[in-house]
C-alpha cells in the first residue's frame, strides 16, 4: 500500500532527465495558466483502471487561498478484492507561476514545477536523486479531461495511470 501511495503523489508528464527545478519552466509557458486553470475549475469524475484494480477517480479543481492558488485534489478509490483502497493527494498550483507543491495521505510532500499550454498542464515533481513522477491534464476537444501519470524508474518513465475525466459541474 505504501508503495502505491508514493508512487500515485500523482499530478506530470514531462521529458526525461527533467527534474522539479524552476529553471524548467519558462515565463512564457506560464502565461496559459489562468485561462486552462479556469477551464479545468469544477469536479471532474471518471471510472476505470489504476495500478491495475478498477478504480473511481474524482478530480476537484478550486481557486484557494485568497485567489493566490488554485488547489487540485485527486481521489482515486480501488477496489481490490474485497477492500476499497484510498488515495487523496492535493496539488497546489501557484498563480502565475509554474511552481507548485503536492502532498497526499501517504506522507508525501513534493516540489513540483508545471509547464502550460492552451490545453495541457504538464507537472514534474520530486527532486533529482529521489523519488520523481509527472502528470499531464490534457483538455480533449469534446471537453473531458485526460490525466496520465508515470513514475521516473532506472528503466525511465513508467506510466502508472491513464483516465479519462468527464464534468459533473
Amino acid at each position: 500500500m505504501r508503495t502505491f501511495i508514493a508512487i500515485l503523489a500523482s499530478a506530470v508528464t514531462a521529458f526525461p532527465g527533467v527534474y522539479a527545478d524552476p529553471a524548467f519552466a519558462q515565463e512564457s509557458e506560464v502565461a496559459p495558466q489562468q485561462s486552462l486553470l479556469q477551464t479545468f475549475t469544477g469536479t471532474w469524475r471518471a471510472e476505470g483502471t489504476s495500478f491495475g484494480a478498477p478504480s473511481k477517480s474524482t478530480m476537484v479543481w478550486r481557486e484557494a487561498l485568497d485567489g493566490k492558488f488554485y488547489r487540485l485534489t485527486y481521489t482515486i478509490e480501488m477496489q481490490r478484492g474485497d477492500e476499497v483502497q484510498t488515495f487523496v493527494g492535493h496539488g497546489y498550483y501557484q498563480r502565475g507561476s509554474s511552481q507548485g507543491f503536492w502532498a497526499d495521505n501517504g506522507g508525501d510532500l513534493h516540489p513540483m514545477v508545471a509547464t502550460y499550454t492552451d490545453t495541457a498542464l504538464t507537472t514534474i515533481w520530486g527532486k533529482a536523486g529521489g523519488k520523481q513522477g509527472r502528470s499531464s491534464y490534457t483538455l480533449q476537444e469534446d471537453d473531458r479531461i485526460e490525466v496520465a501519470d508515470w513514475i521516473l524508474t532506472d528503466d525511465g518513465w513508467r506510466e502508472f495511470n491513464r483516465t479519462m475525466f468527464s464534468r459533473l459541474d
